[in-house]
């Protein structure tokens, strides 16, 4: 049986500046919470690990980086908050080479 104890899947959420900081913060706020309600049910065998609210081809690339090169990553939970450009998406999804 494979031991997940230590294993991570990241909630990463979407948007853009264009909404304003009081809306990005809002949105990170309710990420966080999500993040949080999947990590504490039972169902799921593995931590879910909110990271920050992603507004540019740059930082998701970054995340995707840093997602490939964990060891405890096994995936990725994508949430949109609204219309995010898949162009911005394309870098870094197109990185990661592990079964996500």
């Amino acid at each position: 049986m494979i031991d997940f104890s230590q294993k991570e899947v990241w909630f990463v959420t979407g948007s853009q500046h264009l909404y304003g900081e009081e809306t990005l913060n809002q949105v990170a706020e309710h990420s966080q919470i999500i993040a949080k309600s999947l990590s504490e049910n039972s169902k799921i065998p593995v931590k879910v690990v909110y990271k920050p609210v992603l507004t540019s081809p740059e930082t998701i690339l970054n995340l995707c980086k840093d997602a490939y090169s964990s060891p405890n990553c096994i995936g990725l939970i994508t949430w949109m908050h609204t219309f995010s450009p898949a162009k911005m998406w394309i870098a870094g999804l197109k990185m990661l080479q592990k079964p996500f």
